[in-house]
């Protein structure tokens, strides 16, 4: 599908975003503003993006809590959205796993809103991810690999993935679920791997990892943004993998972080366990399908999310 097509696709409709402020919400309301949809964001900003944009002409930014049933009732009422982009959720793992019941009511119980909600005739896309699949039986991934996830995300991921289905079974609606293996990019932070290990490189000077022999399909932020516009446009119904196609173990990944500072930066293994499946690398051959490929490629990204990491520490206050 061109650019073009997609362009098209999104002219004057209105979508709406869950999980706006976030890192991978706040790229997608920008690129769907950039398209000529009418975007409106909702989220209650417990992980916002640090630098995400608080509206402009294109973008309503809305504060409100997936949880709250009567306030999604009226948001979605009044917006009347043609697509929805499902992406809030508490999606790193350990948090899950330290706070299950409220990661539960945010990814369970917010789904369960979301789809409730969303007019009959509208779009629905809801973000899962590469974590439902566990332990690998084979790589790459395909969409039809078993659900083997079992840590407190996987878990709420699956529970989620099983509602919308349900939606498109016994309601007709038009949903479509994708499966997000690795982003990264400017706007990341906090505990996820790329942007864990270059705040150690840049504050610390050196690079401590977990398990360097783990795997991970790590794609550039703007890549992800593609593959939503291009799989909501597409009108697929069904699972749909996004990810580069790429397995980059961890300390692949320090080494290439390390050689980016001229190899100054000593890398550390402390060979202690990794939550999650040991490698994650998605057969994006469905993706491909509609048209889409990888337009900035990871040493690019790793470039970009370099500067902008070293921006945001610069801007800190000391």
């Amino acid at each position: 599908m061109s650019d073009g097509s997609v362009a098209a696709y999104f002219a004057g409709k209105t979508v709406l975003v869950t999980g706006a402020a976030g890192f991978v919400g706040s790229h997608l309301c920008e690129r769907l503003a950039e398209r000529g949809a009418k975007v409106v964001g909702v989220d209650n900003f417990s992980f916002s993006r640090p630098d995400a944009a608080k509206g402009s002409s294109a973008l309503e930014l809305v504060t409100a809590d997936l949880r709250d049933p009567a306030a999604m009732k009226a948001l979605f009422e009044r917006v009347v959205p043609d697509v929805v982009y499902h992406l809030a959720a508490v999606a790193n793992p350990r948090t899950c796993k330290q706070d299950f019941p409220t990661a539960f009511d945010v990814n369970v119980i917010g789904t369960q809103n979301a789809l409730r909600f969303t007019p009959a005739g509208a779009r629905f896309l809801f973000m899962s991810s590469a974590a439902v699949y566990g332990a690998p039986e084979y790589l790459p991934i395909d969409e039809k690999h078993p659900r083997r996830g079992a840590d407190p995300y996987s878990v709420t991921k699956i529970i989620g993935e099983d509602l919308a289905a349900n939606y498109l079974a016994n309601f007709g609606r038009n949903v479509v679920v994708v499966r997000n293996f690795n982003s990264f990019g400017v706007g990341q932070t906090g505990d996820y791997i790329v942007p864990q290990l270059i705040r150690q490189a840049l504050t610390e000077r050196k690079i401590e990892i977990w398990d360097g022999r783990t795997v991970r399909d790590l794609m550039y932020i703007d890549n992800t943004t593609d593959a939503l516009l291009v799989i909501a446009a597409s009108g697929e119904r069904t699972i749909v993998n996004i990810g580069a196609g790429r397995g980059v173990t961890v300390g692949e990944l320090a080494q290439t972080i390390s050689d980016r500072f001229g190899g100054a930066i000593p890398v550390v293994d402390l060979k202690k366990t990794v939550l999650g499946s040991p490698a994650l690398v998605s057969n994006n051959e469905r993706m491909k399908s509609l048209g889409w490929s990888e337009r900035v490629p990871f040493a690019d990204g790793i470039e970009k999310t370099i500067a902008w990491t070293r921006s945001m520490i610069a801007a800190a206050p000391t």
